[in-house]
């Protein structure tokens, strides 16, 4: 998500002396970047800064975080797209942190080094998942630097908000980069005789589904014939005995009654 534009400056803030004198002296601009996290939850974010003309480069620029209330110094990291680097920080639940971009003062020499970068900020939630507000406040600071040291009267330090791509401070973050270091930890769960048993059921019962679908029909047409035969046998039966019934006739004929030790069959 975009955040603002940024501009790294260590050279004079005007183009020539002109009829004031002084207003040439040499200025360092730096960019930073205020990050307030108001979740209850910790929050990995990562900055990525973009320059074009010229790109940016790790040998004249330093990164300066404060999160803890401790300056931590390091180098933006490289990408695959020289116009491209970034930083990650990390900001604790209701914690707010600083992250400072500007050109490396501690091996630049300003009376003869000249930089000047400009570009965008983007900013982007590698963990958690789902969506979080942050509040961001990005703003420009620099100092002025000369051979001549400034009387009281001179104005030698300088900061002013820049303007945010959303117009205000409240920005909502959705995780939009997988974090490799963050790995998924997945409970380890040990087959037993019960788990075994659900699930040859399961396997059971998923059998018809793995089925084509022309053997089901079949099966279920032969199913079909079969009981419609059955009701019809059984239809055929009760006919029978409605019939001996209404002409008073007995199931068993005094012919067909077998004698003691003989098995009765009926002939009708």
């Amino acid at each position: 998500m975009l955040v603002s534009t940024f501009e790294l400056l260590l050279k004079p803030i005007t183009p020539t002396v002109g009829n004031i004198p002084n207003s040439d002296r040499q200025v360092l601009q730096g960019y930073f970047l205020t990050i307030a996290n108001p979740n209850n939850t910790d929050l990995r974010l990562r900055l990525q800064f973009t320059a074009t003309t010229p790109n940016l480069n790790l040998a004249d620029t330093i990164t300066i975080s404060d999160v803890a209330g401790i300056n931590v110094f390091g180098d933006l990291t490289p990408t695959p797209d020289p116009r491209k680097f970034t930083l990650d920080v990390g900001i604790a639940a209701h914690d707010t942190g600083l992250v400072i971009l500007q050109p490396d003062i501690t091996t630049l020499n300003p009376q003869v080094d000249e930089v000047e970068f400009r570009g965008f900020v983007e900013i982007f939630l590698r963990a958690p998942g789902g969506k979080f507000n942050v509040l961001l406040t990005p703003e420009h600071r620099g100092t002025f630097v000369s051979e001549n040291p400034p009387i009281v009267s001179d104005f030698d330090q300088l900061v002013y908000a820049l303007p945010t791509s959303n117009g205000g401070s409240l920005f909502t973050l959705k995780q939009e980069l997988v974090d490799k270091d963050v790995k998924e930890v997945k409970p380890e769960v040990k087959e037993t005789k019960e788990t075994k048993e659900i699930k040859e059921i399961k396997e059971i019962k998923d059998v018809p589904d793995k089925l084509p679908k022309e053997n089901i029909e079949t099966v279920t047409a032969n199913l079909t014939s079969e009981v419609q035969q059955t009701l019809a046998l059984m239809a055929q039966s009760i006919d029978n005995i409605e019939q001996r019934l209404a002409t008073q006739e007995a199931f068993i004929s005094s012919e067909e009654r077998p004698a003691v030790g003989e098995t009765a069959v009926n002939n009708g």
